[in-house]
Protein backbone atom coordinates (compact mmCIF):
# COMPACT_ATOMS: atom_id res chain seq x y z
CA UNK A 1 0.00 0.00 0.00
CA UNK A 2 1.06 3.69 -0.52
CA UNK A 3 -0.22 5.34 1.99
CA UNK A 4 0.81 9.23 0.00
CA UNK A 5 -1.55 8.33 -2.66
CA UNK A 6 -4.73 7.90 -0.56
CA UNK A 7 -3.71 10.19 2.11
CA UNK A 8 -3.15 12.87 -0.46
CA UNK A 9 -6.54 12.55 -2.24
CA UNK A 10 -8.57 13.00 1.19
CA UNK A 11 -6.64 16.16 1.78
CA UNK A 12 -6.72 17.47 -1.26
CA UNK A 13 -10.54 16.00 -1.48
CA UNK A 14 -10.51 17.75 2.22
CA UNK A 15 -9.92 21.11 0.77
CA UNK A 16 -12.20 21.42 -1.71
CA UNK A 17 -15.56 23.38 -0.97
CA UNK A 18 -14.19 25.11 2.40
CA UNK A 19 -14.78 28.77 3.11
CA UNK A 20 -11.23 29.44 3.88
CA UNK A 21 -8.90 27.22 1.88
CA UNK A 22 -6.76 24.67 3.71
CA UNK A 23 -5.17 21.25 3.93
CA UNK A 24 -5.74 19.65 7.22
CA UNK A 25 -3.47 16.84 7.71
CA UNK A 26 -4.21 16.17 11.59
CA UNK A 27 -6.97 16.73 14.29
CA UNK A 28 -5.87 20.00 15.35
CA UNK A 29 -6.00 21.71 12.48
CA UNK A 30 -9.45 21.54 12.32
CA UNK A 31 -11.69 24.60 12.56
CA UNK A 32 -15.26 24.47 13.78
CA UNK A 33 -16.19 27.48 11.56
CA UNK A 34 -14.24 25.86 8.47
CA UNK A 35 -16.42 22.89 7.25
CA UNK A 36 -16.84 21.70 3.86
CA UNK A 37 -19.54 23.06 1.80
CA UNK A 38 -19.58 21.11 -1.15
CA UNK A 39 -23.57 20.15 -2.12
CA UNK A 40 -24.44 18.95 -5.16
CA UNK A 41 -25.02 20.70 -8.23
CA UNK A 42 -22.20 23.29 -7.68
CA UNK A 43 -18.65 24.61 -8.69
CA UNK A 44 -17.36 23.03 -5.41
CA UNK A 45 -19.03 19.58 -6.34
CA UNK A 46 -17.76 19.34 -9.97
CA UNK A 47 -14.30 19.80 -9.18
CA UNK A 48 -14.24 17.40 -6.31
CA UNK A 49 -15.79 14.83 -9.03
CA UNK A 50 -13.51 15.75 -11.79
CA UNK A 51 -10.43 15.31 -9.06
CA UNK A 52 -11.30 11.79 -8.75
CA UNK A 53 -12.11 11.15 -12.00
CA UNK A 54 -8.47 11.88 -13.03
CA UNK A 55 -7.13 9.40 -10.31
CA UNK A 56 -9.91 6.80 -11.48
CA UNK A 57 -8.23 7.16 -15.07
CA UNK A 58 -4.62 7.43 -13.93
CA UNK A 59 -5.22 3.81 -12.13
CA UNK A 60 -6.43 2.47 -15.55
CA UNK A 61 -10.12 2.20 -15.05
CA UNK A 62 -12.72 3.15 -17.42
CA UNK A 63 -15.00 6.11 -16.31
CA UNK A 64 -18.26 6.36 -17.17
CA UNK A 65 -21.70 9.02 -15.96
CA UNK A 66 -25.09 7.93 -15.82
CA UNK A 67 -28.38 10.02 -16.49
CA UNK A 68 -28.37 11.34 -12.98
CA UNK A 69 -24.43 12.16 -12.36
CA UNK A 70 -23.35 8.68 -10.53
CA UNK A 71 -19.92 8.22 -11.60
CA UNK A 72 -18.71 4.55 -12.25
CA UNK A 73 -15.05 3.55 -12.98
CA UNK A 74 -14.47 0.08 -13.59
CA UNK A 75 -11.69 -2.69 -14.18
CA UNK A 76 -12.68 -5.48 -16.15
CA UNK A 77 -12.63 -9.13 -14.75
CA UNK A 78 -10.44 -11.78 -16.09
CA UNK A 79 -13.08 -14.29 -16.43
CA UNK A 80 -16.67 -12.52 -16.85
CA UNK A 81 -18.08 -9.34 -17.80
CA UNK A 82 -21.16 -10.05 -15.25
CA UNK A 83 -21.18 -10.13 -11.73
CA UNK A 84 -19.16 -7.00 -10.60
CA UNK A 85 -17.94 -6.24 -6.54
CA UNK A 86 -19.31 -2.92 -6.95
CA UNK A 87 -17.38 -0.05 -3.94
CA UNK A 88 -18.25 3.27 -3.18
CA UNK A 89 -19.77 5.83 -1.60
CA UNK A 90 -20.44 9.98 -2.16
CA UNK A 91 -18.08 13.25 -2.52
CA UNK A 92 -21.49 15.61 -1.53
CA UNK A 93 -21.26 17.16 2.13
CA UNK A 94 -23.84 18.84 4.36
CA UNK A 95 -23.57 22.43 5.50
CA UNK A 96 -20.77 22.82 7.30
CA UNK A 97 -19.35 19.29 7.03
CA UNK A 98 -16.29 17.19 7.92
CA UNK A 99 -13.60 15.48 5.29
CA UNK A 100 -14.08 12.05 5.72
CA UNK A 101 -18.19 11.35 5.40
CA UNK A 102 -17.99 10.25 1.89
CA UNK A 103 -15.21 10.74 0.29
CA UNK A 104 -13.35 8.15 2.50
CA UNK A 105 -15.50 5.43 1.12
CA UNK A 106 -14.52 6.57 -2.76
CA UNK A 107 -11.00 7.05 -2.24
CA UNK A 108 -10.80 3.66 0.23
CA UNK A 109 -12.62 1.59 -3.17
CA UNK A 110 -9.85 2.77 -5.38
CA UNK A 111 -6.99 2.73 -3.80
CA UNK A 112 -8.06 -1.13 -3.40
CA UNK A 113 -8.16 -1.16 -7.09
CA UNK A 114 -4.62 0.52 -7.25
CA UNK A 115 -3.24 -2.15 -4.77
CA UNK A 116 -4.74 -5.09 -7.09
CA UNK A 117 -2.89 -3.38 -10.09
CA UNK A 118 0.01 -2.85 -7.42
CA UNK A 119 0.20 -6.49 -7.22
CA UNK A 120 -1.08 -8.14 -10.29
CA UNK A 121 -3.57 -9.82 -8.51
CA UNK A 122 -6.22 -11.22 -11.03
CA UNK A 123 -9.75 -10.12 -10.09
CA UNK A 124 -12.35 -12.79 -11.76
CA UNK A 125 -15.17 -10.40 -11.44
CA UNK A 126 -15.26 -7.02 -12.58
CA UNK A 127 -14.87 -4.25 -9.79
CA UNK A 128 -16.54 -1.05 -10.16
CA UNK A 129 -15.50 1.85 -7.96
CA UNK A 130 -18.50 4.33 -7.39
CA UNK A 131 -18.82 7.85 -6.48
CA UNK A 132 -22.98 8.51 -5.82
CA UNK A 133 -24.85 11.53 -6.46
CA UNK A 134 -26.42 13.41 -4.04
CA UNK A 135 -26.41 10.93 -0.98
CA UNK A 136 -26.56 13.63 1.78
CA UNK A 137 -29.65 15.85 0.64
CA UNK A 138 -28.17 19.12 1.01
CA UNK A 139 -28.90 20.83 -1.92
CA UNK A 140 -31.69 18.90 -3.73
CA UNK A 141 -33.83 17.72 -0.71
CA UNK A 142 -34.08 13.92 -1.34
CA UNK A 143 -30.93 11.47 0.73
CA UNK A 144 -29.91 8.86 -0.81
CA UNK A 145 -30.86 10.76 -4.71
CA UNK A 146 -28.22 8.78 -7.30
CA UNK A 147 -29.08 5.20 -5.43
CA UNK A 148 -32.30 5.22 -5.33
CA UNK A 149 -32.34 5.65 -8.76
CA UNK A 150 -30.55 2.94 -9.33
CA UNK A 151 -32.33 1.14 -7.62
CA UNK A 152 -35.53 1.72 -9.01
CA UNK A 153 -36.95 3.52 -6.35
CA UNK A 154 -37.73 6.72 -8.21
CA UNK A 155 -37.22 6.89 -11.75
CA UNK A 156 -34.68 8.81 -13.84
CA UNK A 157 -37.10 11.84 -14.89
CA UNK A 158 -38.82 12.16 -10.98
CA UNK A 159 -35.00 12.61 -9.77
CA UNK A 160 -33.77 15.08 -12.90
CA UNK A 161 -37.07 17.35 -11.72
CA UNK A 162 -36.07 17.42 -8.22
CA UNK A 163 -35.40 21.51 -7.43
CA UNK A 164 -32.78 23.23 -5.44
CA UNK A 165 -33.28 25.88 -3.02
CA UNK A 166 -32.60 28.07 -5.90
CA UNK A 167 -35.22 26.53 -8.10
CA UNK A 168 -32.75 25.04 -10.19
CA UNK A 169 -33.69 21.51 -11.08
CA UNK A 170 -31.22 18.79 -11.15
CA UNK A 171 -31.16 17.91 -15.03
CA UNK A 172 -29.81 22.03 -15.36
CA UNK A 173 -27.38 21.72 -12.90
CA UNK A 174 -25.69 18.34 -14.31
CA UNK A 175 -25.64 19.71 -17.60
CA UNK A 176 -24.31 23.21 -16.98
CA UNK A 177 -21.39 21.25 -15.17
CA UNK A 178 -21.25 18.99 -17.74
CA UNK A 179 -21.74 16.27 -15.13
CA UNK A 180 -24.49 13.77 -16.78
CA UNK A 181 -23.97 10.84 -19.21
CA UNK A 182 -26.30 8.47 -21.49
CA UNK A 183 -26.44 5.53 -19.42
CA UNK A 184 -27.98 3.46 -16.59
CA UNK A 185 -26.52 1.13 -14.47
CA UNK A 186 -27.84 -2.36 -13.88
CA UNK A 187 -27.40 -3.92 -10.34
CA UNK A 188 -28.34 -6.79 -12.09
CA UNK A 189 -24.97 -7.07 -13.29
CA UNK A 190 -23.70 -6.34 -10.26
CA UNK A 191 -23.11 -9.28 -7.70
CA UNK A 192 -21.89 -7.77 -4.34
CA UNK A 193 -21.25 -3.90 -2.35
CA UNK A 194 -18.90 -3.11 0.17
CA UNK A 195 -19.50 0.59 1.23
CA UNK A 196 -16.45 1.98 3.59
CA UNK A 197 -17.64 4.99 5.64
CA UNK A 198 -16.79 6.57 9.05
CA UNK A 199 -18.70 5.13 11.87
CA UNK A 200 -19.99 8.92 12.87
CA UNK A 201 -20.96 7.60 16.27
CA UNK A 202 -18.59 7.14 19.12
CA UNK A 203 -18.37 3.07 19.93
CA UNK A 204 -15.57 2.32 17.75
CA UNK A 205 -13.34 5.31 19.38
CA UNK A 206 -14.57 4.55 22.93
CA UNK A 207 -13.83 0.60 22.72
CA UNK A 208 -10.87 1.24 20.97
CA UNK A 209 -11.91 -1.17 18.07
CA UNK A 210 -10.47 -0.64 14.60
CA UNK A 211 -13.04 -1.77 12.15
CA UNK A 212 -17.18 -2.15 12.70
CA UNK A 213 -18.57 -4.87 10.13
CA UNK A 214 -22.13 -3.28 9.79
CA UNK A 215 -24.61 -6.21 10.12
CA UNK A 216 -28.11 -3.85 10.16
CA UNK A 217 -28.23 -0.31 8.38
CA UNK A 218 -30.89 2.28 10.44
CA UNK A 219 -34.24 3.03 8.85
CA UNK A 220 -35.25 6.73 8.80
CA UNK A 221 -38.48 8.95 8.43
CA UNK A 222 -38.32 12.38 8.32
CA UNK A 223 -41.74 14.58 9.40
CA UNK A 224 -41.93 17.73 8.35
CA UNK A 225 -44.90 19.46 9.68
CA UNK A 226 -46.14 23.09 8.79
CA UNK A 227 -48.12 25.11 12.07
CA UNK A 228 -50.27 27.68 11.23
CA UNK A 229 -51.82 30.43 14.08
CA UNK A 230 -52.44 33.97 14.54
CA UNK A 231 -49.96 36.18 14.44
CA UNK A 232 -50.27 39.35 17.09
CA UNK A 233 -48.89 41.21 19.76
CA UNK A 234 -46.74 40.08 22.30
CA UNK A 235 -48.41 42.84 25.07
CA UNK A 236 -51.94 43.41 23.89
CA UNK A 237 -52.92 39.62 22.95
CA UNK A 238 -54.27 37.96 26.27
CA UNK A 239 -52.78 34.68 27.00
CA UNK A 240 -56.21 32.75 26.80
CA UNK A 241 -56.80 34.33 23.39
CA UNK A 242 -53.65 33.07 21.46
CA UNK A 243 -53.24 30.92 18.48
CA UNK A 244 -49.43 30.25 18.86
CA UNK A 245 -47.88 27.90 16.79
CA UNK A 246 -44.33 27.83 18.48
CA UNK A 247 -46.00 26.79 21.97
CA UNK A 248 -48.13 23.87 20.27
CA UNK A 249 -44.87 22.90 18.39
CA UNK A 250 -42.58 22.83 21.84
CA UNK A 251 -45.22 19.49 22.56
CA UNK A 252 -44.08 17.53 20.02
CA UNK A 253 -40.56 18.66 20.81
CA UNK A 254 -40.89 17.39 24.13
CA UNK A 255 -43.03 14.12 23.00
CA UNK A 256 -40.21 12.95 20.16
CA UNK A 257 -37.68 13.32 22.97
CA UNK A 258 -39.58 11.69 25.52
CA UNK A 259 -41.21 8.33 23.54
CA UNK A 260 -37.95 7.85 21.72
CA UNK A 261 -35.93 7.22 25.25
CA UNK A 262 -38.91 5.44 26.13
CA UNK A 263 -39.22 3.31 23.62
CA UNK A 264 -35.64 2.33 23.73
CA UNK A 265 -36.33 1.18 27.93
CA UNK A 266 -39.71 -0.48 26.65
CA UNK A 267 -37.85 -2.55 23.34
CA UNK A 268 -34.14 -2.45 24.14
CA UNK A 269 -34.12 -1.03 20.78
CA UNK A 270 -32.02 1.74 18.81
CA UNK A 271 -35.04 3.92 18.51
CA UNK A 272 -33.47 7.66 18.09
CA UNK A 273 -35.60 10.81 17.50
CA UNK A 274 -34.54 14.78 16.76
CA UNK A 275 -36.41 17.89 16.25
CA UNK A 276 -33.40 19.49 14.03
CA UNK A 277 -35.56 22.26 12.41
CA UNK A 278 -37.43 24.85 13.68
CA UNK A 279 -38.16 27.72 11.33
CA UNK A 280 -40.30 30.49 13.51
CA UNK A 281 -42.07 33.61 11.78
CA UNK A 282 -42.16 36.44 11.64
CA UNK A 283 -39.79 35.49 13.98
CA UNK A 284 -39.44 38.61 16.06
CA UNK A 285 -39.27 38.38 20.22
CA UNK A 286 -42.56 41.16 20.44
CA UNK A 287 -44.56 39.00 17.72
CA UNK A 288 -46.96 36.19 19.08
CA UNK A 289 -45.65 33.67 15.95
CA UNK A 290 -47.86 32.99 13.43
CA UNK A 291 -46.18 30.26 11.60
CA UNK A 292 -43.81 27.58 11.97
CA UNK A 293 -42.09 24.88 9.75
CA UNK A 294 -39.96 22.08 11.90
CA UNK A 295 -38.56 18.90 10.66
CA UNK A 296 -38.53 15.79 12.80
CA UNK A 297 -36.16 12.72 11.92
CA UNK A 298 -37.30 9.34 13.34
CA UNK A 299 -34.71 6.17 13.26
CA UNK A 300 -34.40 2.99 14.24
CA UNK A 301 -33.04 -0.32 13.29
CA UNK A 302 -36.65 -2.16 13.98
CA UNK A 303 -38.92 -0.75 11.15
CA UNK A 304 -42.06 -1.79 13.92
CA UNK A 305 -40.76 0.75 16.28
CA UNK A 306 -39.67 3.45 13.86
CA UNK A 307 -43.48 3.10 12.30
CA UNK A 308 -44.96 2.94 16.10
CA UNK A 309 -43.00 6.39 16.72
CA UNK A 310 -43.56 7.94 13.47
CA UNK A 311 -47.80 7.38 13.76
CA UNK A 312 -47.48 8.78 16.97
CA UNK A 313 -45.44 11.97 16.18
CA UNK A 314 -48.18 12.55 13.44
CA UNK A 315 -51.16 11.77 15.46
CA UNK A 316 -49.71 14.05 18.26
CA UNK A 317 -49.25 16.74 15.42
CA UNK A 318 -52.97 16.95 13.94
CA UNK A 319 -53.96 16.89 17.40
CA UNK A 320 -52.79 20.34 18.34
CA UNK A 321 -55.27 21.72 15.87
CA UNK A 322 -58.03 21.30 18.46
CA UNK A 323 -56.31 22.12 21.33
CA UNK A 324 -54.38 25.32 20.21
CA UNK A 325 -56.57 26.65 17.15
CA UNK A 326 -53.62 26.60 14.44
CA UNK A 327 -53.71 24.60 10.85
CA UNK A 328 -51.99 21.61 10.88
CA UNK A 329 -49.96 20.29 7.44
CA UNK A 330 -47.52 17.22 7.17
CA UNK A 331 -45.33 15.83 4.52
CA UNK A 332 -43.32 13.11 4.75
CA UNK A 333 -40.44 13.46 2.23
CA UNK A 334 -38.04 10.11 2.44
CA UNK A 335 -38.88 7.32 4.24
CA UNK A 336 -36.46 4.34 4.51
CA UNK A 337 -37.06 0.99 6.12
CA UNK A 338 -34.28 -0.44 7.96
CA UNK A 339 -32.36 -3.11 6.25
CA UNK A 340 -29.94 -6.24 6.89
CA UNK A 341 -26.93 -6.39 5.37
CA UNK A 342 -25.79 -9.90 3.19
CA UNK A 343 -24.57 -12.32 5.77
CA UNK A 344 -21.97 -13.69 2.52
CA UNK A 345 -20.30 -10.09 2.33
CA UNK A 346 -20.29 -10.12 6.52
CA UNK A 347 -18.39 -12.89 6.48
CA UNK A 348 -16.03 -12.11 4.13
CA UNK A 349 -15.03 -8.50 5.52
CA UNK A 350 -14.47 -10.59 8.96
CA UNK A 351 -12.44 -13.07 7.56
CA UNK A 352 -10.53 -10.31 5.59
CA UNK A 353 -10.05 -8.50 9.13
CA UNK A 354 -9.37 -11.75 10.77
CA UNK A 355 -6.25 -13.34 8.36
CA UNK A 356 -4.64 -9.60 9.14
CA UNK A 357 -5.32 -9.80 12.58
CA UNK A 358 -7.21 -6.60 12.80
CA UNK A 359 -9.35 -6.59 15.66
CA UNK A 360 -13.65 -6.07 14.66
CA UNK A 361 -16.99 -5.29 16.16
CA UNK A 362 -20.17 -6.30 14.42
CA UNK A 363 -22.70 -3.11 14.73
CA UNK A 364 -25.79 -1.30 13.68
CA UNK A 365 -25.15 1.51 11.46
CA UNK A 366 -26.87 4.53 13.40
CA UNK A 367 -26.95 6.57 9.81
CA UNK A 368 -28.49 5.91 6.37
CA UNK A 369 -25.90 5.23 3.75
CA UNK A 370 -26.59 4.34 -0.31
CA UNK A 371 -25.57 0.75 0.58
CA UNK A 372 -29.27 0.64 2.25
CA UNK A 373 -30.66 1.31 -1.66
CA UNK A 374 -28.36 -1.49 -3.33
CA UNK A 375 -28.68 -3.90 -0.42
CA UNK A 376 -32.57 -4.16 -1.99
CA UNK A 377 -30.88 -5.53 -5.27
CA UNK A 378 -27.23 -6.73 -4.29
CA UNK A 379 -25.52 -8.64 -1.87
CA UNK A 380 -24.53 -5.71 0.69
CA UNK A 381 -21.86 -4.98 3.64
CA UNK A 382 -20.18 -2.11 5.18
CA UNK A 383 -16.67 -1.35 7.04
CA UNK A 384 -16.95 1.16 9.62
CA UNK A 385 -13.47 2.86 11.04
CA UNK A 386 -14.05 5.13 14.06
CA UNK A 387 -14.81 8.58 14.24
CA UNK A 388 -12.94 10.23 17.06
CA UNK A 389 -14.88 11.30 19.80
CA UNK A 390 -18.18 10.34 17.81
CA UNK A 391 -18.56 13.97 15.75
CA UNK A 392 -19.93 13.57 12.24
CA UNK A 393 -21.53 16.30 10.09
CA UNK A 394 -19.43 18.68 11.62
CA UNK A 395 -15.95 20.81 10.86
CA UNK A 396 -14.48 18.72 13.39
CA UNK A 397 -14.92 15.15 12.40
CA UNK A 398 -11.90 13.48 12.52
CA UNK A 399 -10.23 9.24 11.70
CA UNK A 400 -6.55 8.75 12.36
CA UNK A 401 -4.58 8.01 9.23
CA UNK A 402 -3.84 4.36 10.87
CA UNK A 403 -8.01 3.75 11.35
CA UNK A 404 -8.31 5.05 7.27
CA UNK A 405 -5.22 2.14 6.55
CA UNK A 406 -7.16 -0.46 8.50
CA UNK A 407 -10.12 0.36 6.75
CA UNK A 408 -8.86 0.02 3.37
CA UNK A 409 -6.88 -2.77 3.84
CA UNK A 410 -9.65 -4.91 5.14
CA UNK A 411 -11.41 -3.77 1.93
CA UNK A 412 -8.79 -4.93 -0.23
CA UNK A 413 -8.52 -7.93 0.78
CA UNK A 414 -12.59 -8.58 1.06
CA UNK A 415 -12.61 -7.13 -2.74
CA UNK A 416 -10.49 -9.73 -3.80
CA UNK A 417 -12.12 -12.63 -1.97
CA UNK A 418 -15.57 -11.35 -3.60
CA UNK A 419 -14.12 -10.67 -7.14
CA UNK A 420 -13.12 -14.32 -7.33
CA UNK A 421 -15.50 -16.54 -9.07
Amino acid sequence: MSPHRWKEDLIKLGEMGRRIPAQIESYEQLDPDNGLQRLEGTLESKISKEYMIARMKEAGLKVRIDKVGNIYARKEGAKTDKGAVMSGSHLDSVLNGGMFDGPLGVVSALEAVRIINDEGFENERPIEVVAFMGEEGSAFRKTLLGSSVIAGDISVDEALGIKNGEGVTLKEALDTLALRGNFMMDLGDVEYFIETHVEQGPVLDMEKMPIGIVENITGLSWVNAILTGEENHAGTTPMSLRKDPLVAAANIVLLANRRANEMVKEFGGSTVATVGKMVVGPGAPNIIPGKVEMGIDIRDSNKENMRKLQDEVITAIKGLEGEYGIKTTIDIPFDYPPCSCSREVVDAIDEAATAMRIKTKRMNSGAGHDAQNIAKKVKTAMVFVPSINGISHSPLEWTNWEDVENGIKVLTETIKTLSKL
